[in-house]
């Protein structure tokens, strides 16, 4: 009898054990799946910081020391230019219930920078920078019987792998007009997880004004901020005013638009060394930026779950 209960008790631990080792890369892919597709963490925020083209725009205070020198320049992302690998942990940390999950998402970013500054070359010079940029994020899950679901992101962190000296931001504030006067969002730490309902929040036809204080042990920089909707081409990139040698401000607004609502969009707050826009293939690449999803729906729509 003692050896029948033996083996029935070890079966059942194999058996236990079995299904714990089979639910953990369940649980593992599921959230793979969920940060893939989801408007906070897709790679729709990887490329927030675009390629695209942009010349100064509008909004000009009426100083010309804080306009953007005439520059034009894309960042080039071949096909394949971007590995993103996501780590999942779970618990999310210790003495956390096995139902949260903790997601590191690094993604790897290789192209070519082209700029161009001189307009009196005949033809036009365009000068091409090969870049490595890695963007960092993580993400906070829980998981109840519907399955897993995101309940908080950082920002997402970029920087340049093996850059030439040190940039980043160093924090970022925002106010809408449809806030009260007292309320503005500030963000100092890229390692903040924040909920969903701590993410700036804009109505249709808002007014937002943001400031950017960039950190830098070289040269100086200059601010552009990318915003718009999830898919192309309704994106841009729109130059910071610089207000000192690293502080940066610009007021954009929110189109009153028939889209659906409520909707998560990508924003990047992106900052480029000086010599990186201006200067030949002898001044190096460098940038920093951070990516942060917002949220445009009117006061009564809910908050997008993914």
């Amino acid at each position: 009898m003692k050896r029948l209960l033996l083996v029935v008790v070890s079966a059942l631990s194999l058996c236990l054990l079995s299904v714990g080792c089979n639910q953990a890369p369940a649980d593992e892919e599921a959230i793979k799946t969920l940060l893939g597709s989801s408007g906070y963490t897709d790679e729709n925020n990887t490329r927030s910081y675009g390629a695209e083209d942009s010349t100064p725009t509008g909004n000009d205070p009426g100083d010309a020391d804080v306009m953007i020198p005439f520059v034009r320049f894309r960042r080039y992302i071949p096909p394949g230019g971007i590995t993103r690998v996501v780590n999942v942990t779970i618990p999310a940390f210790p003495g956390y219930p096995d139902t949260t999950a903790l997601a590191t998402i690094t993604a790897d970013v290789y192209g070519e920078f082209h700029t161009l500054f001189d307009t009196t070359t005949n033809p036009l010079q365009v000068w091409r920078k090969p870049f490595h940029d890695q963007a960092v994020r993580q993400a906070f899950l829980t998981k109840n019987a519907d399955g897993w679901h995101l309940r908080a992101v950082t920002p997402l962190e970029f920087t340049t792998v093996g850059a030439a000296y040190e940039m980043s931001i160093k924090d970022l504030a925002v106010h809408a007009a449809s806030w009260p006067d007292a309320d503005t969002f500030r963000l100092s730490n890229p390692d903040s997880l924040l909920t969903k309902a701590e993410l700036p929040s804009f109505v249709p036809g808002d007014t937002v004004t943001v400031w950017v204080n960039v950190a830098s042990t070289g040269d100086s920089c200059w601010a552009f901020l990318h915003h718009g909707r999830p898919r192309w081409p309704l994106r841009w990139r729109r130059a910071y005013f610089k207000t000192s040698t690293f502080t940066f401000q610009r007021t954009w607004h929110v189109a009153t638009e028939t889209y659906e609502r409520p909707e998560v969009r990508p924003s990047g707050h992106d900052a480029i060394g000086w010599n990186t826009l201006w200067s030949d293939t002898t001044g190096p690449y460098v940038a920093a930026a951070w990516c942060l999803p917002y949220i445009v729906r009117n006061p009564q729509d809910p908050i997008p779950e993914e």
